[in-house]
């Protein structure tokens, strides 16, 4: 799984935090029990010089009683946690409380990241997006079917439910068993049918999964790509696009149409189809509409996506 350098940045800042908060309030109660108990200073300095004669003469060369110097250590401990429990603290009380128990907020465990910093990257991965105050509530679970007919349609054969709930059982068969090599999909249909719902339920379950998202509006995509390439603005959208094990793009076609809108359009989705990164693009314009805007190069590109019509009636407008 890969991320941003700038999330694995905030990530170790996060990690700083936690072990620095951990340390302090253990120097804080330190500093406490001393005030109280001053003894602990001596109790202290024996288990430090205990340990430092020991690097000492490790490191000289001389013979050194390992085993005398590690029984007065022992002792010593045993007499700080003496003084600790008899006086009401727990036998820990002034060892840094530190969130992670693996591996102390160092975030690494036997070489490899540990499993709190994978949690810490997902977190700030996923608090980038602009949709982050939809992202909670955008799930498999709150999507609810009956805002769809389960009236027959005659042109159709079928009820729009019907068909929602067959797609829904797909898209989540599909985020569910999620890896690197799964299709991608085009969304199609009016406003209000849920298909940037259905986009952010994908990504809350591959993002549960373990793999990395980079979701985005294609307007707010295009506007950052235009800052960075002429100099506005800082940062690598382009390389957090391509780290990413999936590519979401809402709301094509609603971007203003210049020449590097254009250009970038067909840029972003040709570059993930030549990495081979599984993608979902959504649109409110149709295949022909998508052509008709951009051109044939473009579509030729979705040629390999499967396509999902959400069809119904604005679900805005239902529960008004």
């Amino acid at each position: 799984m890969k991320f941003s350098e700038d999330v694995y940045i905030k990530a170790e800042v996060e990690l700083k935090k936690r072990r620095d908060n951990a340390e302090q309030l253990a120097e804080m109660r330190r500093k406490q029990i001393l005030n109280k108990h001053p003894e602990l200073s001596e109790i202290e300095n024996i288990i430090r010089n205990a340990a430092l004669e020991v690097i000492k003469g490790l490191g000289s060369g001389k013979s050194v009683d390992v085993k005398g110097l590690s029984e007065k250590n022992l002792k010593a401990q045993k007499e700080k946690a003496e003084l600790l429990t008899k006086n009401g603290y727990p036998e820990d009380y002034l060892e840094p409380q530190y969130s992670c128990k693996l591996c102390n907020d160092s975030g690494i465990l036997n070489g490899k990241l540990c499993s709190c910093h994978l949690e810490i990257l997902k977190k700030i991965s996923m608090s980038e997006y602009s949709c982050s105050s939809i992202l909670a509530v955008s799930t498999f679970d709150t999507f609810d079917l009956k805002y769809y007919s389960a009236e027959k349609d005659m042109n159709l054969g079928y009820s729009p439910r019907e068909y929602m709930e067959a797609s829904f059982d797909f898209l989540k068969s599909y985020a569910e068993n999620f890896n690197k090599n799964s299709s991608s999909f085009f969304f199609t249909g009016a406003t209000g049918l849920g298909k940037t719902h259905l986009s952010l339920a994908v990504m809350n379950k591959v993002t549960e999964k373990g793999f990395s998202v980079f979701y985005g509006s294609a307007d707010n995509i295009i506007k950052q790509m235009e800052k960075e390439r002429f100099g506005r603005s800082n940062g690598d959208i382009e390389e957090e696009i391509e780290n990413a094990d999936l590519l979401i793009i809402d709301d094509l076609g609603t971007e203003f149409k210049t020449a590097f809108s254009e250009t970038a359009v067909y840029q972003l989705i040709n570059n993930a189809i030549l990495n081979g990164k599984p993608m979902i693009i959504s649109s409110n314009l149709s295949i022909d509409e998508l052509e008709e805007r951009y051109g044939q190069r473009v579509v030729s590109r979705l040629n390999s996506f499967e396509v999902v019509n959400f069809i119904g009636t604005d679900i805005r407008q239902i529960k008004k």
